[in-house]
């Protein structure tokens, strides 16, 4: 039974977004020891919002911001995409749907909150001349595994969730990403991500072969894809030069590589277009 109301508990997990970031990253440092990972973890854990502590190439914001962000665009850029695409209805009938008596949709906000949670368990490189790089490999998976162990006192005992609350969040966290690996499949590939890939027959088997393991959950990977998207950056490419785009950049005083996030950002949002097609004919019955 919850000890809160659920609202509630989604507003004060966002605000202590930081709090529990520091707390997984703390787990990583290993006190007392002169460990040259653990100096790029102190400095990660002062600088936890920095975009320079996630990706600036693909991520305009740090990594918390980029959360709240998440948010932001699910409640308004992700609802309106739904309603011109017409998948409104079908997607809000689906997260109606409770879990112990709690709708799907209002688990999801948690989900949101902790899908890059495993971000805060960075993987760290040493390369020559003591030079680190850190990336963000199998996040996804971490994240799940924070949800289940760390933050399982926080959400069973504190907030009182249940088990199977507790699941589907970390289900949530552990798929967000799917869509992301069809798009880095694609990038290897001769046909290249681009929006005619997105209207291919490639795409559409892609994205079947894939689907079969999560089918259960294949709107809400639609939708925490679009959201994520739609958080990596508010600059967009369309109908622009990249000297434009870079120029804005520039202006705003913001890391030119991001230019590779903002020209991806349009693809990715015809990409959530395509898929939640995929899957309203599927729901439908349509052959496939």
């Amino acid at each position: 039974m919850l000890l809160k109301p659920i609202d509630e508990i989604i507003i004060e997990i966002n605000s202590n977004l930081e709090d529990i970031g520091r707390k997984i990253i703390s787990l990583q440092i290993k006190d007392g020891r002169v460990d040259l990972f653990n100096l790029y973890r102190e400095k990660f854990f002062m600088e936890i919002d920095a975009p320079s502590q996630h990706q600036p190439r693909w991520h305009q914001w740090g990594i918390v911001t980029h959360t709240r962000k998440f948010l932001e665009m699910y409640d308004n850029e992700v609802q309106e995409n739904l309603h011109k695409w017409n998948k409104y209805e079908m997607v809000h009938a689906k997260l109606a749907e409770e879990i112990d008596g709690i709708a799907k949709e209002k688990l999801l906000y948690i989900g949101m909150l902790f899908h890059d949670i495993g971000k805060f368990q960075k993987n760290y490189i040493e390369k020559a001349n003591y030079k680190v790089i850190f990336g963000f490999n199998n996040h996804e998976i971490f994240s799940q595994k924070i949800i289940h162990n760390e933050l399982y006192p926080l959400l069973f005992n504190h907030y009182g969730l249940t088990t199977n609350q507790i699941a589907y969040i970390g289900i949530c966290a552990k798929y967000h990403f799917e869509l992301g690996f069809v798009r880095d499949e694609a990038k290897k590939m001769k046909e290249g991500y681009d929006l005619k890939f997105v209207h291919s027959g490639i795409f559409k088997k892609m994205v079947l072969g894939r689907i079969e393991k999560f089918e259960e959950y294949s709107l809400e990977v639609g939708l925490l894809f679009l959201a994520d998207s739609y958080a990596k950056t508010d600059i967009s490419s369309l109908d622009r030069t990249d000297d434009e785009i870079l120029k804005e950049l520039s202006e705003k005083r913001l890391n030119k590589k991001l230019l590779f996030a903002v020209k991806q950002r349009s693809i990715n949002i015809e990409v959530s277009k395509v898929y939640f097609d995929i899957i309203d004919k599927m729901q439908r019955g349509v052959n496939r």
